[in-house]
This record gives structure tokens, C-alpha cells and sequence, in this order.
């Protein structure tokens, strides 16, 4: 017994001393992790696509299992469901490209051949706009020194080739980045059992009394994510084709383009619904500010209808979360990590959330 409380207090010692050299020599710490995570940036990126694919590799496994049900087939189960995740993943790649890029082709031309038109429509609406009036004459373009800005330009061209070289720099290591990331992915996705089961024997090897809570506090992480995950998609191709159809019956520009943006937009939660029908306006603006004001009401109508209708059938109460800490969540997220972030801390709220009500409830039972 005294053993095994020398013990615990060595431990403590040991995690204290620890915690005092990290604080006392927090730069150097720092700096230290910002090593690591930049040389390991390729593996986290590649974690993260394994975890995305998996979604739709369980569901090619299961589908190709009740197909195929010899023992000689099972072998080729994983290369099967690999191969036709990767190239769904693919496929929509292009689809989407086919869709977008023609179509933004021709907004960046008719923006280019008629930009005078554009600015024209913009100053009128300035103009008939009390507020915007007055925002717009609070610029007093006589006092900017237009000499010193050319001078500023100038200067700015003696960077070109330095720019140029960085550029190419960057775009040779994100390629890097990107296939390494991608043979990283492939490879958890061909082992993934065995590096669960090698990870679980880790665990209660040196964490025996922590491996139960360990192990739930990982699944409900997993289902939160990948309800999440699921639910968004589902609900955002949903509402990105029925823009696109409701676009196309009302002759309104660009049909492909915003319900490509819209869909996008959708995955991240509340703000990105405004951002996905700005975005719209401001492009159908450019060919006739009548079109956009009745996508304005379109898109509105639309998003009431998936609001009511479609996200509580698709995605339901998968997350759990009440919408205040989705919004909170949601601007945290976006504070941090910016886009990124909006959209992935509200299954961590969600799994947090609902860690801490669990274990409240059997607090308050066992009282």
C-alpha cells in the first residue's frame, strides 16, 4: 500500500515538475510544437481525408458484402471499397468543375466587357440609398496622395521575381503535401484495423484504469463527427440541386455556379446560408439587379423551406446541440480557424456537450 502511494506521489511530482518546465520555458515550448506540427502537417491532413473516405468506404464494405458473400471474394472487400470511395470522391470533383468553372468563365467575361455597366448599377443604388449615400461621400478622394501610391506601386514591382520564386515554392510543397497526405490516407484506410486493435492493447497496457473512459469518450467524438459529417452533406447536395432547379425554371443566371456555392455554403452552419446567398446576389447583380432581387426572395424562401422541412428529416437531432452553443460554437470556430472552423467545432461542442450531460445525470442519479 505505501508502495503504491509513493508511487502516485512520484507521479504527481513528475507532472508538476513537467508542467513548470513548460510554463517556465513556454517560447522555446512553443515553438518546439509548431515544429512538430508543421513536419506532421501531411499525416494530420492525411488522418482527416482517412476519416472523411471511411464514411463512404463502411458503406461500399457493407454494400459490397451482401453481394458478394464467398469467402474468395471478402479478400478483394477492402480494394473494392477503397477504389470506389476515392473515385465517387472523384467523380464529384469533376462534376462539380464541369458545372462551376464554364459558368464562372463567363461571369469574369461579362464583369471584364461590361464593367462600366456594373459600376454604373452600383453607383444608383448608392445614390438612391440614404445611408449608402452618405457612407460613400464621407470619402474625400482629394486628400489621398496619389504620388506617394505610385511611388508605393513602383516599388512594389522590384518583388516580382522574388514573389515568383515563393509562389512556385509554395505550390511545388503543397503538392508534396497533398500526395503525401493522400498515400497517408490510403495506407490507415488498408490498416485501420490493425492500428485500432494496436492502439486499444496500448491503452490498457499503460492506461488500464482510464481505458474505459478513454475508449467512450473516443466513440462519442466518432458519432458526433460522423453524424455531422453525413447529415451536412446529405442536406447541402439537397439544397444546392433544388436551387439549381428552382434557378433554372425562373431563367435566372448562373444556375449551375450558385447552386454549386450554395450547397457549399450550407455545410457551415447559420453563417454560411448568408454567405452562399450574398455571394448569389452579387454575381446575378452584375447581369440585372431586378434577377437579383427576386433570387433574393428565392433563395430566402428556399432556405425557410430547408430549415423546416429538409434538415430535421436529413440531418434530425444528430447533433444534440442546442442551436446557442451552435452559434457558439460556430463564432469560436470561425475566430480560431476561420472557415475550417465553423464547420468542424460544432461536432466538438456537440461531443463535449453531451460527455458532460451524461456524466451530470449519473453525478445527480447517484447522489
Amino acid at each position: 500500500m505505501k508502495v503504491k502511494i509513493q508511487k502516485n506521489h512520484l507521479s504527481l511530482v513528475i507532472t508538476l515538475f513537467c508542467l513548470y518546465l513548460a510554463v517556465r520555458y513556454w517560447p522555446t515550448v512553443a515553438k518546439l510544437i509548431s515544429s512538430v506540427t508543421s513536419a506532421a502537417m501531411p499525416l494530420l491532413i492525411g488522418g482527416v481525408i482517412a476519416y472523411i473516405v471511411n464514411l463512404l468506404l463502411n458503406q461500399y464494405e457493407h454494400l459490397y458484402s451482401r453481394i458478394f458473400k464467398t469467402k474468395w471474394a471478402q479478400k478483394y472487400r477492402r480494394l473494392f471499397g477503397i477504389v470506389l470511395s476515392y473515385l465517387t470522391i472523384i467523380l464529384i470533383l469533376v462534376i462539380v468543375s464541369s458545372l462551376v468553372i464554364p459558368e464562372l468563365i463567363s461571369c469574369i467575361k461579362l464583369l471584364v466587357a461590361n464593367h462600366g455597366q456594373v459600376v454604373n448599377r452600383f453607383v444608383k443604388v448608392i445614390e438612391h440609398n440614404k445611408d449608402l449615400n452618405t457612407l460613400w461621400n464621407s470619402f474625400d478622394l482629394e486628400k489621398i496622395k496619389w504620388n506617394q501610391v505610385g511611388k508605393y506601386l513602383t516599388a512594389g514591382f522590384g518583388g516580382t521575381f522574388k514573389a515568383i520564386i515563393s509562389t512556385a515554392s509554395s505550390v511545388f510543397s503543397t503538392v508534396a503535401t497533398a500526395v503525401v497526405a493522400l498515400f497517408f490516407s490510403i495506407y490507415l484506410l488498408i490498416y485501420k484495423e490493425t492500428l485500432s486493435r494496436q492502439i486499444k492493447r496500448l491503452i490498457n497496457a499503460y492506461l488500464p484504469q482510464l481505458g474505459k473512459h478513454i475508449f467512450y469518450v473516443t466513440k462519442v467524438f466518432n458519432d458526433s463527427y460522423s453524424s455531422y459529417i453525413v447529415g451536412q452533406c446529405k442536406d447541402a447536395a439537397i439544397l444546392g440541386i433544388f436551387c439549381f432547379i428552382g434557378m433554372s425554371v425562373l431563367r435566372m443566371p448562373y444556375a449551375s455556379m450558385i447552386g454549386v456555392v450554395t450547397a457549399i455554403g450550407a455545410l457551415i452552419p447559420i453563417i454560411g446560408a448568408i454567405l452562399g446567398a450574398g455571394v448569389g446576389v452579387i454575381i446575378i447583380f452584375a447581369v440585372s439587379p431586378i434577377q437579383a432581387g427576386m433570387f433574393l426572395i428565392f433563395i430566402i424562401i428556399l432556405q425557410q423551406l430547408d430549415n423546416r422541412i429538409t434538415y430535421p428529416l436529413v440531418v434530425g437531432k444528430s447533433i444534440g446541440l442546442p442551436s446557442v452553443w451552435v452559434f457558439a460554437a460556430v463564432i469560436i470556430g470561425g475566430g480560431i480557424y476561420g472557415i475550417l472552423g465553423m464547420m468542424f467545432t460544432v461536432p466538438l461542442f456537440a461531443a463535449i456537450y453531451k460527455i458532460i450531460k451524461t456524466d451530470t445525470h449519473k453525478r445527480l442519479a447517484n447522489e
